[in-house]
């Protein structure tokens, strides 16, 4: 499984400031026509708001649907009546956190688990250092992030 990082200055970064949380949605581009996209189901978990209508704004334009909550012990609740297809989990986040909402969903989804992206102002190499012993989630998105760099890798987990 590939294993994708945002914004941690690596390659997926591109130069400039358009499209920087928190800018305009209109930076985010839609994917590529050559490929073929399917609607998911895409569960946002960020108890920041401005963060997380940031996200389901960019995710929406993408074309998927959306459920968000800014509460770890709802989302659990909402993926165990409809699993999504991906979570995108804030990582640090009172009450239950990110990592220990993955494990929770994994417990009780089982392989009806989604794919999680964590999304964290915290570098991706000490979430990966806490998580990855314990489960693989399919990337990471370090806040600020870029809103094209966001859709690419929503785009490559969905299709992962």
């Amino acid at each position: 499984m590939r294993r994708h990082t945002l914004g941690s200055g690596g390659p997926l970064r591109p130069p400039g400031n358009a499209g920087v949380f928190p800018g305009t949605l209109e930076a985010a581009p839609v994917l590529g026509s050559t490929r073929e996209r399917s609607v998911a189901r895409v569960l946002i978990v960020d108890d920041t708001d401005i963060v997380r209508r940031a996200l389901e704004l960019a995710v929406r334009k993408m074309g998927h649907l959306v459920v968000s909550t800014s509460d770890a012990v709802e989302a659990l609740a909402m993926a165990r009546k409809q699993p999504p297809d991906l979570a995108l989990l804030d990582y640090r986040m009172p009450g239950m956190d990110g990592a220990t909402l993955f494990e929770e969903m994994q417990l009780s989804l089982g392989e009806r688990c989604p794919k999680v992206l964590f999304i964290s102002a915290t570098p991706p190499e000490e979430v990966a250092r806490q998580v990855e012993p314990r489960f693989r989630p399919v990337g990471y998105v370090k806040k600020p992030f870029h809103l094209d760099d966001l859709t690419r890798v929503v785009g490559d987990a969905l299709a992962a």
